[in-house]
Formats: structure tokens, C-alpha cells, sequence
């Protein structure tokens, strides 16, 4: 049967690429379920007709390669953000210019599409997630950052920049200098969405009682520093510590814990440019 024979020859060649670029951006080696090898074989698209990223990016911006849980994550993510504006007087279709900080291959921001009035962007330090974007979700724009500042982008262009479990990876003096570079780049009173993981953290629990007691003190925690950027570097941010250091220039306009709905058990804050 030909037909048969290039069918799986198909499913071979794409379980290789998935394993080639899982070494590439650092995720262990392992053999794609029949799901995500059929998704990449079919060039597999979502409700909106946009094509769907490899499992090895999926699960790099969201810890799984689950294809459900990749849509209804960012589709989360995204009511969260309108939920947030519209609570305080904002509607997202009626901003100018809107930032994906940390938007790995497009969980969130592919839910941006129908936004057609509003210049969408965003930007990664993975170049493999980014050339993906770049090359399939073409409403938006999309560029490179180092895992420190600066971005490429002119002062005060955005009107919201938000960002989703990135500073939740980042240690404390990288997280400082984001935060003056995304101020940097915000309009004047611009908006920012962050999410950090707070005591609601399922992770938090395992931390020894000594860190805990500096945490409920205010004190940020940090563990895996050695991997800075990447999922295995995880902060915990009690919300003294954002509010009194990691947003020191930003009025905290309201923080809801374990309000990231796209990001189960992080707050989430909605910050503004002073």
C-alpha cells in the first residue's frame, strides 16, 4: 500500500524533527504521543484556522504538549487580561499597540487575532518559538530578546504589555531590570499584566519551613537559580514584595491571587506606568 508507506515514512520524519528540536531548546528527548504526531503530520489547526505549533515548543511555553489544554490555557490567559482592563475602565480592541512579553510560540497571543484594530507584538528569548510565530501567526509581529534588557523596541510605543509566567523564571536582578525596561517602553500611565506564583503556588508546600517563614515576610524566594529563564528557575513573590520592590514604579492598580486563569494558582497584577 504506497499511500500507507509515505504516511508513516511522514510520521517518522516528524517524530524526528520533534525530538531534533526538543535538544535544541533543552527538553528531554522523548517519543511523541500518536495524538501529537498525527496533529504535525495533518499540519493540525485550531478553530481560527491557524496552525497549531510542534509538540516540543508546546510544551516548552506551557510544561505540556497537550493540545486542549494549549488553546484553553491562552484563551484563559486572554480573559483574564480583558477581564482586568474592563474592570477598570479599559477595553483591549480599543488599544493601539499591545505586547506579548515572554510569548513563547503563540499560547496567548494566537487568541489576538480577531483584535484587527490593535497592533499586536511579541517577543521571546527562544528563537525557535519565535521563527515558528513569526512564520504561521502572521496578524501579528514578532522579534528576538536576550534573557536581559534591552528589547528592540523605541520608548513608550505600548499602551499594555503583559506578561505570563515569566517573571514567575527570572532571578531577582533580572527581574528588576525587565521591569525598568518594560516601564521604559510603556506609553506614560501604559498598562502592565504580570503573574507571579504566590503561596497558592502547588509548588510552595515543598519549600523548607525556613523559606517559608522569610516568604510570609515579604521576601522573595527563589529556587534553581542556575536556570534562569527556564522553567526548572521558579520565584515565589509575596505581595509585599511586589508591591513595595518588583512594581516600585508602577501604581498596583489591583492584584487578584490565583486570578491568572490561564496559569492556574499564579496572581495576577494589574500594574501602571507612573
Amino acid at each position: 500500500m504506497p499511500g500507507l508507506s509515505r504516511v508513516v515514512r511522514r510520521l517518522e520524519a516528524v517524530e524526528e524533527e520533534n525530538r531534533d528540536l526538543r535538544g535544541q531548546i533543552g527538553l528531554p528527548v522523548l517519543r511523541s504521543s500518536s495524538d501529537d504526531i498525527r496533529a504535525n503530520s495533518a499540519e493540525l489547526r485550531d478553530a481560527s484556522d491557524l496552525p497549531l505549533p510542534p509538540p516540543a515548543l508546546r510544551e516548552w511555553v506551557a510544561g505540556t504538549s497537550d493540545l486542549d489544554w494549549f488553546l484553553k490555557g491562552g484563551k484563559l490567559c486572554v480573559q483574564t487580561i480583558v477581564s482586568l482592563l474592563e474592570a477598570h475602565g479599559t477595553v483591549l480592541e480599543e488599544l493601539d499597540s499591545v505586547l506579548d512579553f515572554g510569548c513563547g510560540c503563540g499560547r496567548v497571543i494566537r487568541h489576538l487575532r480577531h483584535y484587527e484594530t490593535v497592533n499586536v507584538h511579541g517577543t521571546d528569548c527562544n528563537q525557535h518559538a519565535i521563527v515558528w510565530c513569526d512564520e504561521h501567526l502572521n496578524f501579528a509581529e514578532f522579534g528576538t530578546n536576550q534573557l536581559e534588557p534591552r528589547t528592540r523596541y523605541r520608548e513608550h510605543c505600548f499602551d499594555l504589555v503583559y506578561a505570563f509566567s515569566v517573571f514567575t523564571h527570572l532571578t531577582e536582578s533580572l527581574q528588576s531590570h525587565w521591569m525598568q525596561e518594560l516601564r521604559r517602553i510603556l506609553k506614560p500611565e501604559g498598562l502592565l499584566i504580570v503573574t507571579v506564583s504566590g503561596s497558592g503556588d502547588h509548588n510552595f508546600p515543598q519549600l523548607p519551613s525556613s523559606e517559608q517563614h522569610r516568604y510570609h515576610r515579604g521576601e522573595l524566594i527563589l529556587t534553581g537559580l542556575q536556570a534562569a529563564g527556564q522553567n526548572q528557575c521558579v520565584a515565589f513573590h509575596p505581595e509585599a514584595y511586589v508591591r513595595n520592590v518588583l512594581a516600585k514604579d508602577f501604581d498596583v492598580i489591583e492584584c487578584r491571587p490565583q486570578g491568572a486563569l490561564g496559569n492556574p494558582l499564579q496572581d495576577v497584577y494589574l500594574l501602571r506606568r507612573r
